[in-house]
């Protein structure tokens, strides 16, 4: 019983029979008490105005008359109107009682008032004629319908079929997104990726729906990058490894040896260092406003005493929040980029429209075909020219992810008349 009591069909189910029951016990204590009470009322102060005039009128008449005037009136003699132990008082429904003790109060205390339950509602008053008593049939009284008890078998029938219809139909879009949602991560608990979950329905079902493919997909794209990162860090690794190996054991090969195996241990660290940084991510740092223009003359001088020379053209830009350590990063893979491929024509400029602020950073080098401009950007991917110069072909792909965390955008295209223009657009411009 638990356990079907844990489900949110029954659960809904049994919502919806609790809260028809309630609302129809309120419509109809709102209907009695609202409706059909003051209606018993008004039946009873007219029966009693009109049990009242026919007092008077008997009042008027001979005894022998008033007999042959009751008999025709109640259809029976006095003598064969039934007693209060012949009727069946104690079967009357609640409505009939009330309507009973109303009329009562009506006529006053020295008058009587019985109920003769039968198919024709009729009441028994007892009169007070001349210091003798008499008893009078009074019809249209109410009562209960005979057709109650199957009313109300109808009425929980109803009750017990629908609230759970309802629930059903409620339920049923419900359980088949859990169904599927659940099957999705089964697949991916066994190592594979499910099919999208259809975004369909109700908006918060398609929100759900649309958050878990969202999900499914970051893990899959996730997955596509450890397995990349551990096959780059197989394959950039092992060539200055082999050449450190070959300074230490094998000296003679080299002119000088421990320079070597330095510049052999650097470029390591240097690998090392960008699979960290792909990895690791900027997300958690916070933002605050800076200026972006002394980060990329700060950049710029750096570069300039390692023999890279960046001409820079900076308009003026307002406060950008950015995260220090993020954006420097940013900005040296770019720069790195266009000292090691393009190595010449390196310049920086920024500007700000009214909605965002953008960085290029350009150099007249050989460029990239259009055809891998979509590419270079993804992590492992490197320009097929560009191979002789080595790297680990993360340093877009951070630069893109460290934009995006930004809630900015790297855009690559095409220099003028050759090179490459890499542009950073970051949202806060000059404003309206």
């Amino acid at each position: 019983m638990s356990g079907w009591l844990r489900s949110i069909f029954v659960r809904n189910a049994l919502a919806l029979i609790v809260l028809v029951l309630v609302s129809q016990a309120f419509a109809f204590g709102v209907y009695l008490f609202f409706i059909q009470r003051p209606r018993v009322d008004d039946a009873a102060a007219l029966t009693a105005v009109q049990i009242r005039t026919l007092t008077r009128l008997l009042s008027a008449l001979p005894e022998d008359e008033r007999e042959a005037q009751l008999k025709a009136i109640n259809g029976v003699s006095q003598s064969e109107v039934p007693s209060a132990d012949e009727g069946s008082e104690t079967s009357i429904n609640p409505l009939a009682s009330y309507f009973a003790s109303r009329l009562s109060a009506e006529l006053g205390r020295d008058e009587q008032v019985r109920w003769e339950h039968d198919d024709e509602r009729r009441v028994w008053a007892r009169l007070h004629v001349h210091d003798q008593y008499y008893w009078i049939r009074v019809s249209g009284g109410p009562t209960a319908s005979r057709y109650l008890p199957w009313t109300l078998i109808c009425l929980l029938l109803g009750i017990a079929t629908f609230p759970a219809l309802g629930a059903f139909l409620i339920h049923r879009p419900v359980e088949r997104l859990l169904r599927r949602l659940v099957r999705g991560a089964d697949t991916i608990e066994q190592g594979a990726w499910p099919e999208a979950v259809p975004v369909e329905g109700p908006r918060e079902l398609a929100v759900v729906a649309d958050s878990f493919n969202r999900m499914a997909a970051t893990l899959l794209d996730l997955e596509v990058t450890r397995a990349e990162m551990l096959a780059g860090i197989s394959h950039d690794i092992r060539t200055p490894l082999t050449k450190l190996r070959m300074a230490l054991f094998a000296p003679e090969a080299f002119e000088a040896p421990l320079a070597s195996a330095e510049r052999f241990f650097d470029q390591i660290e240097v690998i090392v260092q960008q699979f960290i940084d792909l990895a690791r991510g900027w997300s958690t740092e916070p933002a605050k406003p800076g200026d972006l223009n002394g980060l990329i003359e700060q950049l710029a001088a750096d570069y300039a005493g390692l023999g890279y020379s960046f001409t820079l053209s900076l308009d003026a830009l307002p406060p950008v929040p950015f995260r220090p350590v993020g954006m420097q990063r940013l900005l040296m893979n770019l720069m790195q980029n266009a000292a090691a491929h393009g190595r010449v024509g390196l310049a920086i400029a920024t500007s700000a429209t009214n909605d965002a602020v953008t960085i290029d950073v350009k150099d007249r080098g050989p460029g990239v075909p259009d055809v891998m401009l979509p590419l270079i950007r993804r992590p492992f991917r490197r320009g097929a020219q560009n191979d002789q110069y080595g790297g680990t072909g993360l340093g877009l792909a951070i630069a893109d992810r460290i934009a995006k965390q930004h809630d900015g955008s790297l855009d690559l295209f095409r220099n003028v008349p050759t090179g490459l223009v890499a542009r950073v657009r970051l949202p806060g411009g000059r404003g309206p």
